[in-house]
Order: C-alpha cells, then structure tokens, then sequence
C-alpha cells in the first residue's frame, strides 16, 4: 500500500467543522471509593456481629457456671445444717464420754491484775 495525499475539501461540498467537546470517558474513582466503603462496612458488620456473637456464648457460660455453684452451694449449706443439728452431735458426744454437767460452779476471774502471774510460778518474784 502507498501513501496517498490527502483531497482537499472542495467549498462546494456545503461541509463545515464544529467545534465540540471532546467525549471523556468516566472516571472510575468515585465508584471504587464507594466499592471500597462498601466493602469496609459490610466486614464491619460482620466482625461487630461475630464480637457480640462471642460475648453472647460467654455470657451463657457464665450463667451455666453460676447456676452449678449456686446449686453447690445449696449443698453446702444443707450439709453443714446437718453436721451442726444438736440431735446428731450429742449421741457422738455420748460415745465419747462427754456430759452434760449435772452442776455448775462460778468461775469469778478478775479481769484487772496488777500483774500476770504465770500458772505454778509464786507471787513474790516469779511472775512475767
């Protein structure tokens, strides 16, 4: 193929130039700004709802881990009404040769000494 020249236009073809604005082609950043803030809150979403999902699931083992003590204590203090019941501590101290005491004597203790006195040790120089 050769070059050929270019035909001049003729005056007669009734052709004249506009002068327009060139065609742009749309930008792409304002979309993929919204692409990305899309994207960014749909993840927030989901991490917000797998935080609160998490502290649900924690919740409830807490409240599991509460109801078995409380049902422990119950127990507890079940058995230690039963341990401390008179009824069941007297036979035992029975068994072992505890009594109550038919008489009882006064014990007058003064509560004030001028000095303590050690138990067997004299009066007159041997106290602490």
């Amino acid at each position: 193929m050769t070059a050929r020249p270019l035909r001049r236009l003729a005056s007669e073809d009734n052709l004249r130039l506009l002068k327009g604005r060139r065609l742009r082609r749309p930008t792409l950043a304002p979309w993929m700004i919204m692409v990305l803030i899309g994207v960014v809150a749909f993840l927030g979403l989901g991490f917000a709802r797998t935080s609160l999902d998490q502290s649900a699931f924690q919740l409830a083992e807490l409240n599991k881990a509460i109801s078995e003590q409380t049902a422990i204590n119950r127990q507890m203090n079940l058995e230690i009404a039963r341990l401390v019941n008179p009824a069941r501590i007297a036979p035992l101290a029975e068994e072992l040769g505890l009594v109550i005491p038919d008489t009882t004597n006064r014990l007058l203790v003064d509560l004030n000494p001028e000095s303590p006195v050690v138990a067997g040790a004299e009066r007159e120089g041997k106290s602490q």
